[in-house]
């Protein structure tokens, strides 16, 4: 959990007699440390807290008089964040107890505060060099699938590994990435999940064909226990395959028992027809867009295990299509499945949920049933009422063909990647081995190197292994390797930069998240790529590829938080939409292709304040009050749309930032304040005292959101703080937990959305503040800039990073910092090439 969503969760039952140790002082600005220095800490500590906690008495097992304030250790560093949360919370020194002056308490906190990050951010340093990194998941899944030129749809060798740790918003900071016993023993068993893929296709496997017409099996309440409902020649979905408990949503193929016999390409023909578009029923009551077409998508299921008609854990879309009214048509698709799955068919933008709609339907809407069926009446009478005679919206699907695999052959794909052109023989394995390794490495592989994956061979032959099985072991040697598990970063120490092989790695790593091309691998062995011209055309080739679309997804998750979608997922019974309409991967669509706009057309980095516009398909369009925009035939299409509404377009109008921001419930402006803070003017916000009781704005029915937040500005301790975070955050309440304009709160209180900077300078809402922010364009660029810098290094910035920030943007800021320029200036520049 983020820090600041302690806020959220603080209790006064938590208060504890010195506060937790990582607490810090809300405070900012109020003296510098010179003006209070260590003998003046000191003088301070002798006379008011000495008596308490001094030679004589240590209450609470506490003494503040040994403190080495100059110089202070790990120890002492927890007993002055116990001062800071003390004099903070104004608990200390006691009422009885003689008190300092405001003045000279809130200098005392801010000095105390200062040392105490100063000593963190040593303990952090990594001197400006990014620490030997290992793999994250992220990128170990998307190096396999290169590497082995392997399909990962139904495959993730890393779905047990542990998660990584964030470190500065980002999952791929080389010191949080500790490798650990536990995390080797995975490895371990995804190297062998990984070598078991790619060999277990031994020989061709002939091109079948699979027919299934009639017999459709779903689900236990469609099944034959009840088998007078229901027309088995048809298979029919109902529901979304997000609905809370969904039935109709997938649509199996039961008597494909054992899946698809190898990995490969299938072409998949569906008989189907939409049905009942023209219902009778409200929509609203559905929980349907009716005048959308209806889309019918393959997902893929795992035969193993024994529910099919519910969610598996990876069941990624395959294809999809509109699918005709009333009238069945053929539709073909082409789709990747593995060994022992089976194609399963859904209803993106089928009803909300059908389990609640049979009785009520029936109650509801009787006259619209035949006359010998409105008396009905328990579950399985209505739902047999309903389905056969109630008009429900559903895809009707006759027939299923499945032809494959198409263009199968020995080696496959993946195999050729290990094997190259030729076929295994034992004479080339060395041959095969040190190509092989050199690509996983990234570098080239050493003799040595080699030398040690052929006594693996030979040990493993030894062992009664076959030449064809010693071999792939060796394969999954060099998948253990730390050279494959890390980034060496290869430095030639004569100019203390990274080699050119080390430059490739981390430029693909940066852009595409994965090992280097074939391209930047030669430029790295002709070393060009320590030329800046060079990198630079290599940035626009990287860039201008689709696979750059992963540091778009990457950055954003780190950057914007986009990551903390999901974590908290709003609640259902107050935002069906959100699940209907499957609005999480629309919001971080909207958003990916906001910056992806901007990339390609090199545009201000100041568009994500000023711009009047964004990319949304119907759903968002809908959330954003303006359904129109996009017309239901192209409902599921992404178009550019321009708002009338100043509190759209941009950043702050976006979707996944309002959801990210909020806790699924409600929302807090001291959370979208801090983010706001800390995202949008790249200034850090310390973390509240533990004591701070939770803000509840949305249910308490006296008193509104401005009033329940007025002690932390009237405590002038808490306002250094609060003055900052408070009126950015209430900007933005005039969006709900999922991005929808209210103007009222639940309980029916005006929502205040005005507020003034420590500036002086007042807005009255959102649309007023983007204007003053915009006006503060530079300290948004330099946010960004720096992240995207410790994004692209895999460390932490550190205080003499700061020039080349600074040069990075003063050279655009003519320009008003384009951000293609901008991620040109940080590759180019001397701290990318450094270690």
């Amino acid at each position: 959990m983020h820090w600041f969503q302690r806020l959220v969760a603080a209790s006064p039952c938590l208060r504890r007699p010195l506060g937790c140790v990582i607490a810090l002082a809300c405070i900012v600005g109020v003296r510098s440390p010179q003006d209070c220095p260590a003998d003046d800490l000191a003088a301070f500590v002798a006379t008011y807290c000495a008596d308490c906690h001094g030679p004589d008495t240590q209450e609470a097992q506490r003494r503040f008089d040994q403190i080495n304030y100059r110089q202070p250790s790990t120890d002492d560093v927890i007993l002055m964040t116990e001062i800071v949360d003390q004099l903070t919370l104004g608990d200390m020194p006691p009422q009885d107890a003689d008190q300092p002056a405001e003045k000279v308490r809130l200098a005392t906190t801010e000095s105390l505060r200062q040392s105490i990050a100063r000593v963190q951010q040593a303990s952090q340093s990594t001197n400006r060099q990014t620490v030997l990194r290992r793999l994250n998941r992220d990128e170990y899944r998307r190096t396999i699938a290169d590497l082995f030129d392997m399909e990962m749809a139904m495959f993730d060798p890393t779905l047990s590994f542990p998660a990584d740790t964030v470190g500065g918003s980002f999952d791929n900071v080389g010191d949080e990435l500790v490798t650990s016993a536990y995390l080797l023993e995975h490895y371990l068993d995804a190297a062998d999940q990984v070598v078991e893929k790619v060999f277990r296709q031994s020989r061709d496997v002939p091109e079948q064909t699979w027919n299934f017409r009639g017999h459709f099996l779903q689900q236990p309440e469609l099944n034959p226990a009840h088998k007078e409902a229901f027309d088995y020649r048809y298979l029919c979905l109902y529901d979304s395959p997000l609905a809370d408990r969904p039935e109709g949503a997938y649509g199996p193929l039961l008597d494909f028992e054992q899946g698809v016999p190898v990995d490969g390409t299938y072409e998949i023909r569906v008989l189907a027809e939409a049905k009942n578009r023209d219902t009778p029923y409200p929509a609203d009551q559905l929980g349907i867009e009716l005048d959308e077409p209806f889309r019918l998508a393959i997902v893929p299921g795992d035969v193993a295990l024994k529910e099919q008609h519910t969610m598996q854990p990876m069941q990624p879309v395959l294809a999809q299509s509109k699918v005709p009214d009333d009238q069945p048509t053929w539709l073909t698709f082409r789709v990747p499945l593995d060994q022992g799955f089976a194609p399963r068919f859904t209803f993106p933008n089928g009803m909300a949920e059908v389990r609640p709609l049979y009785v009520r339907l029936v109650r509801k809407y009787p006259e619209l049933l035949p006359k010998n069926k409105r008396k009905s009446s328990g579950i399985f009478v209505d739902r047999k009422t309903i389905i056969r005679d109630g008009f429900l919206p559903h895809i009707r699907i006759h027939q299923v063909q499945i032809r494959g695999p198409i263009n199968a052959g020995t080696p496959t794909r993946s195999q050729q990647a290990v094997l190259g052109e030729q076929p295994f023989a034992p004479e080339r394995t060395r041959e095969i081995l040190s190509a092989f390794a050199s690509k996983a490495y990234r570098r080239p592989a050493s003799p040595a190197e080699v030398d040690r994956l052929m006594s693996v061979v030979a040990v493993r032959k030894k062992q009664g292994r076959s030449d064809f099985e010693a071999f792939q072991d060796a394969i999954r040697a060099i998948l253990c390797s730390p050279a494959f598990l890390y980034m060496d970063p290869d430095v030639d120490d004569s100019a203390d930069h990274l080699s050119d092989y080390a430059i490739a790695t981390r430029l693909s790593y940066f852009l595409w998240g994965t090992m280097p091309d074939a391209s930047l691998r030669r430029y790295a062995a002709q070393g060009q790529l320590s030329d800046r011209a060079v990198r630079a055309e290599q940035v626009d080739r990287l860039l201008n590829d689709s696979r750059s679309d992963v540091l778009i997804r990457r950055f954003l998750d780190g950057w914007l938080r986009l990551s903390d979608l999901g974590s908290q997922p709003p609640d259902r019974n107050s935002f069906k939409a959100y699940y209907k309409d499957s609005l999480e991967d629309d919001m971080r669509r909207e958003s990916e292709l906001f910056l992806r706009h901007l990339i390609d057309n090199d545009l201000p980095v100041t568009e994500f304040l000023t711009a009047d516009y964004s990319f949304i398909n119907r759903d968002l369009a809908r959330l954003y009050g303006i359904a129109d925009a996009i017309p239901g035939d192209q409902a599921d299409q992404f178009r550019q749309v321009h708002f009338d509404d100043p509190l759209r377009g941009g950043l702050l109008g976006q979707a996944a930032v309002l959801t990210a921001t909020a806790n699924g419930i409600e929302t807090s402006p001291v959370i979208r304040g801090v983010w706001m803070l800390e995202t949008v003017l790249g200034q850090s916000a310390p973390p509240p005292p533990d004591d701070v009781p939770a803000i509840d704005p949305d249910v308490r029915g006296a008193k509104s959101i401005v009033d329940l937040l007025e002690k932390h500005r009237s405590d002038q301790a808490c306002n250094q703080c609060h003055r900052k975070i408070d009126p950015l955050g209430f900007a933005l309440e005039s969006f709900d937990p999922i991005g929808r304009r209210r103007d009222r709160y639940s309980n029916k209180i005006t929502i205040e959305t005005g507020g003034k900077l420590p500036s002086g300078e007042s807005f009255e809402d959102l649309g007023g503040l983007k204007t003053l922010l915009a006006q503060r364009r530079s300290f948004f660029a330099r946010s960004f800039v720096e992240s995207m810098m410790t994004f692209a290094l895999g460390r932490r910035l550190e205080p003499q990073d700061r020039p080349t920030v600074d040069a990075i943007c003063d050279s655009v800021a003519d320009e008003d910092y384009p951000v293609r320029q901008l991620i040109h200036r940080l590759v180019e520049s001397p701290a990318f090439v450094s270690r």
